[in-house]
């Protein structure tokens, strides 16, 4: 049953007033609704992803098309669960830092330490 205007009058007041004492409670809220939301894509896209290898594996000996769906819907919803992971990245407060750029910061730092251990031991 959809609210009457005097109804919908006295909401938008209370959350007029919700938003001008408690600002806090107000962002927290709002930023975990993104957060639920794009965990939640993020598991579809997990489960396409499966779908999409089990799918490939079990048609490729009987028929290449089917299996090339597969396929196309493996990377589709590896994209998509790639892109969840920046929206919850940019929903938890990070905005300038994405999950896989991390991941790549973490791996130029191995990589900086066996360069200077190899550096420094020239053959002696």
């Amino acid at each position: 049953m959809p609210l009457s205007e005097h109804e919908q009058r006295i909401l938008q007041e209370m959350e007029q007033t919700l938003r001008e004492h408690d600002r806090e409670f107000v962002a927290r809220v709002d930023h975990s609704s993104h957060r639920l939301d794009a965990a939640r894509s993020g598991r579809w896209s997990i489960l396409g992803a499966l779908a999409g290898f089990v799918l490939l594996l079990s048609t490729f000996r009987f028929s290449v098309g089917l299996s090339a769906v597969g396929f196309v819907l493996m990377v589709v919803s590896t994209l998509l669960f790639a892109q969840h992971l920046r929206q919850a990245a940019a929903a938890q407060g990070t905005p300038g830092r994405s999950a896989t750029r991390g991941v790549g910061s973490d791996w130029s730092g191995v990589r900086r330490r066996i360069r200077s251990r190899f550096s420094n031991h020239d053959g002696t």
